[in-house]
């Protein structure tokens, strides 16, 4: 190494050694002043006291006459699944796919196959164990399903009910 190298930063590390051993607890650093300044309120005028009304509201199931009307040709497709993973352990989930019945005789299997998918994604992305417990599938729609299910057991979950209309990847 260059003699005058060496000696530029020799001198450079012992200016900043001395400074830092100078510096103090007083060091002055930039400040920022408040310019505005807010006086504070004097005087408190008490709140009015507000009563609220609460309306309590219960979710009433459809009747079984409202939901066949609605349902208009739909079928539907049902798994009742066990979901466990190293966090969580769901017992009777209900997973539901809808489909429009336009005849054919692989409307069923359309739908049973949305279900397959979803079962795929949940078994990929957050539980590494899925066990069918039960599976059934009927014309109609699949919310009269689920409550008809949930009237015999009401420990039943509902996961989710897909649209097997709608072409999925």
């Amino acid at each position: 190494m260059c003699p005058d190298l060496r000696i530029s930063f020799t001198l450079l590390f012992l200016c900043l050694a001395a400074l830092h051993i100078f510096a103090g607890t007083g060091f002055a650093g930039p400040v920022k002043k408040n310019i505005f300044q807010l006086n504070p309120v004097e005087e408190r005028v008490p709140l009015r006291p507000v009563s609220l009304s609460v309306q309590a509201t219960e979710r009433v199931p459809p009747s079984v006459k409202d939901v066949k009307a609605a349902s208009g040709g739909r079928i539907c497709s049902c798994q009742i699944l066990n979901l466990g993973s190293s966090n969580y352990d769901h017992r009777l989930v209900v997973l539901l796919a809808e489909k429009t019945n336009d005849g054919s005789p692989s409307v069923f299997s359309v739908a049973k196959s949305r279900i397959q998918k979803e079962k795929k994604y949940l078994k990929q992305m957050f539980y590494d164990k899925v066990k069918v417990v039960a599976e059934m599938q009927e014309t109609g729609s699949c919310i009269s399903m689920f409550y008809r299910l949930r009237s015999a057991d009401s420990h039943l979950q509902l996961y989710e009910i897909l649209n097997a209309d709608i072409a999925d990847r």
